[in-house]
């Protein structure tokens, strides 16, 4: 019984579908252009027909015998019963056709609501999403509001690090270790090549240095921070960690981050950070090291 009722509730699901409607109004005219073709065919017959009727009575003269005439009557009545058929047969399709006209307007007022019915559920589904996309920049929001109010801001946690350089730096570069070889090693080069002050952990970090120390230095005095938004960099913690100290800074309403992505979609990047996300960003498939260099240096 159960199953009886899915294969019900899936029929009726598919009568909703614009797709479905479409289909059968397709089927109703191609059956009206049919039946317009039988109608010409028959109308065509019964033409032909009365030109045979016309060529009979033309060859009926004074001379011709009443064996002779008897017989052309009968080819007459026989025209004429197939121009009576042809006339029926004609007014059975214009039937059908007035028939498949009326289906056809109720088909295409079904097909109007269906769409109707689409259009209001993608709207729905587009203002669903917009609402939970909100809710995630809101929750991301309270949760920096938290890490502001715990100190985390570059007015309270900046400020009470032991800066041992007064070093200042063009760009900080935020990235995951497994793309270095594929792009951080590289773009570092080319920045520092191009003359700009570059914080790389390759370049400033020595034996012995603390990490978080270093970090912190980097980011309070570095002028933007370079975001190598990839697979790996989004499940680092220490990525985490100098993402949320630049995120901190721009609270106080300096632009800092500079996103390029890197084998990574919109949608997965729009899944770790939304407000990430909003940010217009460089991507390597598309963008060469001397396109990103270019860039920045337009900055």
């Amino acid at each position: 019984m159960g199953g009886n009722m899915d294969v019900v509730q899936r029929a009726e699901k598919t009568k909703m579908n614009p797709s479905y409607y479409q289909n059968q109004i397709n089927k109703i005219e191609k059956d009206i252009a049919d039946f317009q073709k039988k109608i010409a065919d028959e109308s065509k017959k019964e033409n032909e027909k009365n030109k045979q009727i016309c060529s009979v009575n033309r060859s009926i003269n004074k001379s011709t015998s009443v064996s002779t005439l008897q017989s052309k009557n009968r080819q007459i009545q026989g025209y004429q019963t197939d121009i009576y058929n042809c006339k029926k047969k004609i007014a059975e399709y214009q039937k059908k056709i007035a028939d498949k006209s009326i289906e056809l307007g109720k088909k295409k007022q079904d097909l109007r609501n269906s769409e109707d019915t689409e259009i209001k559920k993608q709207n729905k589904q587009q203002e669903d999403f917009q609402r939970s996309l909100q809710r995630k920049i809101d929750e991301q929001k309270t949760q920096l509001d938290i890490l502001i109010h715990q100190n985390y801001s570059s007015q309270t946690t900046f400020e009470n690090v032991e800066v041992k350089e007064n070093k200042r730096y063009d760009f900080f570069i935020s990235h995951a270790s497994e793309d270095k070889d594929d792009i951080v090693r590289s773009l570092a080069g080319s920045l520092k090549e191009n003359g700009f002050e570059v914080w790389y952990d390759e370049f400033e970090l020595k034996i012995g240095d603390s990490l978080r120390k270093k970090i912190d230095v980097g980011l309070t005095n570095s002028r933007f921070g370079i975001v190598i938004i990839s697979p790996s960099f989004v499940k680092k913690n220490w990525t985490e960690y100098e993402l949320n100290g630049m995120v901190a800074r721009e609270m106080n309403g300096h632009k800092v981050i500079l996103p390029i992505c890197h084998k990574i979609s919109k949608d997965e990047v729009l899944k770790f950070s939304p407000t990430l996300a909003d940010k217009m960003a460089l991507n390597t498939p598309i963008h060469s090291t001397k396109d990103i260099i270019k860039a920045l240096k337009e900055l």
